[in-house]
């Protein structure tokens, strides 16, 4: 049985997260949704996930700070920031705060697809897999 990579989609706006865990999960990747850094963390405390899909503009907590707690409870997970905010101080706040990838929205299915699977073949997340979907 193959192992699908788990990845967690945190987006606010309903129709985006909804299309962005669709295509994902179309491709292969066992993916869940949630709107705030504390439905993250619930996530995260019933199941492990190997990459973050993080929108940076979010209620109640931004992704740049979402980003720096996880990196530092996390240090393995994939941070992939998916925003709208493309000036470059944003995308180097984001890296920053410790995003290994950083795409601008609208992003191309493919690039996020293969961004993830790149995540997951260096070994970013809980690293006791190897396998990505292919």
């Amino acid at each position: 049985m193959d192992y699908s990579p788990e990845v967690i989609v945190v987006e606010d706006n309903l129709g985006v997260l909804e299309a962005l865990v669709d295509h994902l999960q179309s491709e292969g990747f066992s993916v869940r949704g949630v709107e705030t850094g504390q439905a993250l963390d619930a996530a995260l405390a019933q199941r492990p996930a190997d990459a973050l899909v993080l929108d940076l503009n979010l209620p109640f907590e931004d992704g740049i700070s979402i980003a720096k707690r996880v990196r530092q409870s996390l240090p393995g997970i994939g941070i992939l920031i998916l925003s709208a905010r493309v000036q470059p101080r944003d995308r180097a706040d984001g890296y920053a705060s410790g995003a290994d990838v950083y795409l601008p929205k609208p992003a191309s299915p493919h690039e996020l697809t293969q961004a993830l699977r790149t995540l997951c073949s260096r070994g970013a997340g809980r690293g006791t897999h190897k396998h990505c979907a292919r």
